[in-house]
């Protein structure tokens, strides 16, 4: 439809190909957040001599349940807040592409 307008080839992607992505884009995003802390907590346990992996992996290894717990929840706190950032750059960028309770 945009060639039968003679829309530019950069119009199509602004104003028609990246709106219609974007959702995707973000969902997207979501995932590999969470992913890629995810691994990164997994690589700390297995090879690292920092983080909160390591630190983690030792807390259980010596038996300090309450260290491994503390660590648990910075890493859940770290997760959120990652995921939270992009759902508000999302509300910001593409608010219609969240559910209606999040808008």
């Amino acid at each position: 439809m945009s060639r039968s307008l003679k829309a530019g080839k950069a119009r199509e992607v602004t104003q028609i190909r990246l709106p219609y992505a974007l959702p995707y884009l973000f969902s997207v995003l979501k995932i590999s957040v969470t992913l890629a802390i995810i691994g990164a907590v997994v690589a700390e346990f297995v090879a690292a001599q920092s983080g909160l992996g390591y630190f983690i992996g030792l807390s259980t290894s010596f038996f300090k349940i309450p260290q491994a717990f503390a660590g648990l929840i910075v890493l859940v706190l770290l997760s959120l807040a990652m995921f939270r950032s992009v759902v508000w750059v999302q509300a910001r960028l593409a608010p219609c592409s969240l559910p209606k309770s999040e808008r």
